[in-house]
């Protein structure tokens, strides 16, 4: 099969690129962009399950005002693309909400993102050393990560339901660090060209729902359906590619992803003129000769990818393009506002800055790897946009509550599974189950203060005088909310109490000692002499344990956790 290697036509691209369908009258368009998490992303599933649940009980709410929200898009990076793909296949069916009066049997409560974050990703489990048998490919276990990427795969909730706030599609966009990479040529003029190999990659899915009618697929996107359409092993791609956004380097097993080439062909680039209305754009097309056998371009790409937060953290631009259209521009007056990009971002606040000399060479890894993850985390203009109180077609939320002595905490001081580079989640489900909370907490106040328009904006036109007054907006009197909270969803969201005391992490000692021994066993020892191995060994996992033990107990220290 030969593969087209020309620029895609006008036509393609016009039709799917540069301008978005004009937003109907009395709609509100908006696209999530769930950042990168690592254990943190119990928050971010808290939140997320948070709007479900607040949008299903507007649809549902007779006396509610008829205006209409529509999620169009979720970008996902990392936990963040895990909660998007979660999302993805939740939205079919109905299933419970869990809030801290909800019982939660420790066999699942029937949650996808509860029961995945809470009850399933375990430290005890990421150190089963049974992976190493053969050969080290990961810091950690991969095999729980499996497991949750099958429970998604898989999950039929209480049975099939129609969400009419959901779109038809509705697109998904998952990142990815392409290790393999893609190539590139640009000539220069004068027999002069720059060759270059982009890693950041991403998979687009579109998600169609049994009530739903796709007329017409994206070129360079993957179609999922619930109706026998999609074949078991699409799903299965799907959940690959979940689990490759979430492969941290180093630390979890990286994935074997694979795509036709031809959807490379689909990358148009925005070109900024003077003004918006000279904007333009150039489509760049991959050199496949450069690593293809023989010269010409394979029918598939194949490539091994990590973390996709290793090359594009927060996804913002994607999913605005993805919304707007290419060359389209979202109104940001808060009466003229018809669509908007929503960050969910556990990160955001102070963060620490990394060593002004070299260190030992694990602290020296955890810093290059802190700085990468913050590097790629955020454009200046999104931070810039998202905080201006003036433009209303960018949100963000992030965590934030009140300490003991009732002094504000934001961001990665706020959550209780920040520390060590926000993997001590994993270590403690208490931890996990305060993040998901605080998200459905945070989240609930989010809608009901800050995702608001201003009220002469003609998404409520239809508003009653008496709806107008029942949910004017807590941050202004000039604001009305997007999502009325009405129903379940109106009550409020209880949180737990600070989690002091609950990890202990001497009880994972024999866990890392295991592993890291199991991992010298088969990537040091047999270069070592017999003689050697065995104290060599003994010694250096001790070691390893000590620090990692250390870590834990300095990272408790500094968030009041012990």
């Amino acid at each position: 099969m030969s593969v087209d290697t020309n620029p895609p036509s006008d036509e393609e691209i016009k039709t799917f690129f540069l301008n978005a369908p004009a937003v109907p009258d009395g709609t509100f368009e908006f696209a999530l962009v769930l950042g990168g998490t690592v254990s943190a992303g119990a928050y971010t599933a808290g939140a997320v399950d948070f709007l479900i649940e607040a949008l299903d009980c507007l649809a549902d709410a007779p006396d509610a005002p008829k205006h209409k929200v529509v999620l169009k898009l979720i970008a996902g990076t990392s936990g963040g693309g895990v909660n998007a793909a979660i999302a993805a296949r939740a939205l079919a069916y109905r299933y419970p909400h869990v809030s801290r009066s909800t019982p939660t049997p420790s066999e699942g409560t029937g949650n996808p993102f509860y029961d995945i974050w809470v009850n399933q990703l375990r430290l005890s489990e990421l150190l089963d050393p049974s992976d190493l048998d053969e050969t080290v490919v990961s810091l950690l276990n991969g095999a729980p990560i499996d497991r949750g990427a099958k429970t998604i795969i898989e999950f039929t909730g209480d049975g099939a339901v129609a969400r009419e706030w959901v779109a038809a599609p509705l697109r998904v966009i998952l990142t990815a660090t392409n290790v393999r990479g893609v190539p590139y040529k640009i000539d220069m003029g004068d027999g002069l060209s720059q060759t270059y190999i982009n890693h950041a990659d991403y998979m687009r899915f579109a998600v169609k729902y049994p009530h739903q009618n796709l007329a017409q697929a994206r070129p360079d996107e993957f179609v999922l359906t619930f109706d026998g359409e999609s074949a078991p092993q699409v799903w299965e791609d799907f959940s690959v590619s979940a689990r490759a956004t979430a492969a941290f380097p180093l630390g979890f097993p990286p994935r074997e992803l694979s795509r036709p080439t031809d959807h490379y062909r689909y990358r148009p680039v925005l070109v900024l003129g003077a003004t918006a209305r000279r904007n333009s754009y150039f489509v760049p097309l991959p050199d496949w000769r450069a690593m293809a056998e023989g010269g010409a371009a394979p029918d598939q790409w194949r490539f091994l990818a990590v973390d996709g937060g290793a090359t594009d953290n927060e996804p913002i631009e994607l999913a605005r393009t993805a919304l707007a259209g290419l060359l389209g521009r979202n109104p940001r007056a808060p009466n003229k506002a018809n669509r908007a990009v929503w960050l969910i971002d556990p990160f955001a606040g102070e963060t620490d800055l990394g060593p002004a000399q070299r260190t030992v060479f694990i602290n020296d890894f955890g810093a290059i790897a802190s700085a990468l993850t913050q590097q790629t985390r955020y454009d200046t203009s999104d931070l810039e946009l998202a905080a201006d109180q003036k433009v209303f077609s960018r949100f963000m939320l992030t965590p934030t509550r009140e300490d003991s002595e009732g002094n504000r905490l934001d961001g990665a001081a706020a959550i209780a599974s920040s520390g060590m580079g926000a993997f001590i989640g994993f270590a403690s489900a208490d931890f996990m189950r305060f993040d998901y909370l605080l998200g459905r907490a945070n989240c609930r106040q989010f809608l009901r203060e800050q995702f608001v328009l201003g009220e002469r904006n003609p998404l409520f036109s239809s508003w009653t005088k008496e709806q107008r007054a029942r949910f004017r907006a807590a941050s202004s009197p000039r604001m009305l909310p997007i999502v009325p909270l009405v129903g379940a969803a109106a009550a409020q969201q209880e949180v737990e109490s600070w989690p002091v005391g609950r990890l202990d992490p001497e009880t994972y000692r024999a866990g890392v000692e295991m592993r890291f021994k199991k991992i010298f066993e088969r990537q040091i020892a047999g270069r070592l002499a017999k003689a050697f191995a065995a104290p060599v060994a003994w010694l250096t996992e001790r070691d390893v344990a000590n620090y990692v033990i250390n870590a834990m107990n300095a990272s408790l220290d500094k968030a009041a956790l012990k």
